[in-house]
C-alpha cells in the first residue's frame, strides 16, 4: 500500500512542479504567455494515476507479486522524476518573426511519461500473474 500511495503522490507532485515551474507557450506579435504545460499537464497525470490505480487492482490479493508492485511502483517514480527534469530543463523551440517559442519538454514529457506509465502497467500486469 505505500509503495502505491507514494507513486501517486509523486505523480501528482510532479504534475504540480511541471505546472507551476515549467516554460510558457509564448506567441503573438505582443509576446502573449500561455501556460501550457498548466492545462495539459493534469491530463496526463490522471492518465497515469488511472494507470497505477488498475495495475495495483489487478496484483491486489497475490501474495507472491510484492516484488512486482515495488518494481512498478519504483518504475513509476523514476519515470515521472525524469519527466519532471526534462519538461523543466529542456530548451524552447523558436520559430517566425514574432517568435512563437514552443516548449516541447512541458508538452511531451508529461505525455511520455504518462505512456511509459502504462507500459510499465501492462509488463507488470503480465509478470504478476500466477502461473495456472
Amino acid at each position: 500500500m505505500a509503495w502505491t500511495a507514494s507513486a501517486l503522490a509523486l505523480i501528482w507532485v510532479a504534475v504540480l512542479v511541471v505546472s507551476v515551474f515549467a516554460p510558457d507557450l509564448v506567441h503573438g506579435s505582443e509576446q502573449q504567455h500561455l501556460p501550457i504545460a498548466a492545462f495539459m499537464t493534469w491530463l496526463w497525470g490522471a492518465a497515469g494515476t488511472v494507470a497505477v490505480l488498475l495495475v495495483m487492482l489487478a496484483l491486489r490479493g497475490d501474495p507472491t507479486a510484492r516484488p512486482i508492485w515495488i518494481g512498478y511502483a519504483s518504475s513509476v517514480i523514476l519515470v515521472w522524476v525524469v519527466a519532471t527534469v526534462l519538461a523543466l530543463t529542456l530548451p524552447s523551440f523558436e520559430t517566425g518573426t514574432d517568435p512563437t517559442k514552443i516548449p516541447f519538454g512541458a508538452v511531451f514529457a508529461p505525455l511520455g511519461a504518462a505512456v511509459l506509465t502504462g507500459l510499465a502497467g501492462v509488463v507488470a500486469a503480465v509478470f504478476g500473474r500466477a502461473p495456472r
